[in-house]
């Protein structure tokens, strides 16, 4: 969209910061820059063995993995993804994907990287919500990366219960065989990153991880747009 346009209908569509409620200029994305700095990294792209790669270590075809900020309950960040996902923004998703990109470039994230999976939802709860957020985010990934984003492969199978509703090993029993690749020789020997909106226990990846199993010389990466401790907000 061209700066003219975007002025054009912030004159006529004004648009506030979902954080502070502030008037956007036309040369912001959804978020205003203050809040924006303001919103807690968790540094992990910095630091080789972080807490969402230990989830994952135990898959040899594991390479990397990254939350960019951290999601704790009641706090700016968590209601910026309760709008994302409940009140129907999913441009909010798309563009912090590409603020976090920003960030993730000068560390080499991306540089292997040869196609970006969304975890799907399953068709039942993707009617249901409307869009996919885990897409957006890889939307807005990919805008900014210029790596595909790739939604035919990896498809959900069961429609498990929600997340959110469970503790401990009822994650990782809940996510049990809920995946399938199709066609998994046309995703042999890529680096794929799969892509999540938050990481809790990681039980829903890992299920994403499990199901990459047959595909002949893949192999692996992570990266969530926020990181939970204790109960979040997963799918």
């Amino acid at each position: 969209m061209s700066l003219i346009t975007k002025t054009l209908l912030s004159v006529v569509f004004p648009t506030f910061c979902p954080v502070c409620n502030k008037k956007l200029t036309n040369t912001q994305d959804e978020i205003c820059e203050d809040c924006l700095s303001r919103l807690p990294r968790t540094n992990e792209v910095t630091i080789q063995g972080n807490m969402t790669e230990d989830k994952f270590q135990d898959f040899p075809n594991f390479i990397r993995g990254a939350a960019w900020l951290q999601f704790s309950k009641n706090s700016e960040v968590s209601n910026l993804i309760h709008k994302f996902k409940y009140k129907k923004h999913p441009q909010i998703g798309y563009n912090l994907a590409r603020e976090a990109v920003k960030e993730y470039i000068p560390w080499d994230f991306f540089n292997t990287i040869d196609v970006i999976i969304p975890i799907p939802l399953h068709p039942k709860r993707l009617r249901e919500r409307g869009f996919n957020q885990s897409e957006w985010i890889a939307r807005g990934l990919s805008e900014e990366t210029g790596i595909p984003c790739d939604t035919d492969h990896l498809k959900r199978i069961v429609d498990n219960a929600h997340q959110v509703s469970l503790i401990g090993l009822e994650r990782s029993q809940n996510v049990n065989d809920i995946f399938e690749v199709n066609h998994p020789e046309e995703l042999y020997r890529k680096h794929i990153l799969l892509v999540d909106d938050v990481i809790t226990t990681g039980a829903t990846l890992r299920s994403c991880i499990m199901a990459t199993i047959p595909v002949r010389g893949c192999q692996i990466s992570v990266f969530a747009l926020t990181k939970a401790e204790g109960r979040g907000v997963e799918k």
